[in-house]
């Protein structure tokens, strides 16, 4: 029977591995809007989109980011067609052991503050509402940990329950774990619901030698499913050395993988380095963005489908190449330019799949 399950996964590695090599359609994108940024930022560290998302009724996106001048406040860019809507977090943002955590919540967005508490914008985004988080009902029974650290890694959700990476333990400013965070903006209440690893050995190349839970680059919660895709297990650096494997898993709350919809091979087996993250969109596209430019996919960014299983290339619109995708909502695409720090914004269209 073992030998039965290791050649069954060793035949999907295979399937997977064909699909990639075979010739793949291709989302061609075209521009809408792009915006020169004025004031130096560093980073997109996470972005969403607003509803309604469509270019017919004013689309609006949101992009987490830092400004590079100290002390390097972290501020949300709301991108409409007037141009950039600039909201700066306060000072008490900038939290030693917590990033914070954006999500976008219907026409309003939210801003998990050091796990306790949610600014929550509407209307014209100035005057944010403060909720604060419940975590458990007695203080020897918390859902969170007091040692768990919030990681600003992108998350999407379609409901009320908002998934969100964290790192305890050991703190490298990476996920090993997540949460989930129940929040009623009516009621102006929130509570965690969850705190969870993923299990380790669902995957076939996972370490035994090793305690380490596998990282997670970006989580989504999509009718009432919650997706997970992480980057393997490494604990060193994976810009110096690669990383040892890749996968997307549908998972549930405490951790079990449900599903696994995507897999890689063991990548240090060759001995060549290799790697690939992961960033769900608000579609049903995952955004892989490979590690290295030398790769089998030259470091091209390439779009996995949720629903058909499918990779898809990416064309960029003419004189944007430089670009990197970082998400996608119905058939609009948000993409991002560095130049020694974040230079420019592109807000996109699909135009067709080829």
């Amino acid at each position: 029977m073992k030998g039965l399950i290791f050649e069954n996964l060793s035949k999907t590695q295979r399937q997977i591995t064909r699909i990639v090599r075979n010739s793949m359609a291709a989302l061609k994108l075209s521009l809408i809007q792009k915006y020169k940024l004025e004031n130096a930022y560093t980073y997109v560290y996470s972005t969403g989109f607003l509803s309604p998302a469509c270019p017919e009724q004013g689309a609006r996106a949101l992009v987490l980011t830092r400004k590079e001048e100290a002390p390097g406040a972290y501020t949300v860019l709301v991108l409409s067609e007037t141009g950039i809507q600039e909201i700066e977090l306060g000072e008490d943002f900038l939290d030693r052991e917590n990033d914070p955590l954006l999500f976008a919540f219907g026409n309003g967005f939210g801003v998990i503050k050091a796990k306790k508490e949610i600014f929550y914008f509407t209307g014209d985004f100035s005057s944010p509402e403060i909720i604060p988080i419940k975590n458990g009902f007695l203080p020897f029974s918390k859902t969170l940990p007091e040692n768990a650290r919030e990681r600003y890694f992108q998350t999407v959700s379609d409901g009320s329950l908002i998934p969100v990476c964290f790192e305890k333990d050991v703190y490298y400013g990476l996920s090993r774990c997540f949460g989930l965070l129940d929040f009623d903006p009516v009621k102006k209440e929130a509570k965690w619901k969850c705190f969870s690893e993923i299990e380790k050995n669902a995957f076939t190349h996972h370490d035994d030698r090793t305690k380490d839970a596998p990282k997670i680059d970006s989580l989504k919660m999509a009718n009432d499913a919650l997706y997970a895709f992480t980057s393997g297990e490494s604990t060193g650096s994976v810009n110096k050395w690669g990383m040892d494997y890749y996968a997307m898993a549908k998972i549930s709350p405490e951790g079990k993988v449900k599903e696994k919809l995507l897999e890689s091979e063991q990548l240090k087996a060759g001995g060549k380095k290799s790697g690939v993250n992961g960033t769900f969109t608000h579609s049903d596209y995952l955004i892989l963005t490979p590690l290295f430019n030398k790769d089998d996919w030259k470091g091209k960014q390439k779009l996995f489908s949720l629903k058909t299983k499918e990779y898809l290339d990416i064309v960029m619109p003419r004189g944007m190449t430089k670009h990197s995708l970082h998400n996608i909502c119905g058939e609009l695409c948000l993409t991002v330019l560095y130049d020694r720090g974040l230079k420019e914004i592109g807000l996109c269209k699909i135009e067709a799949t080829e």
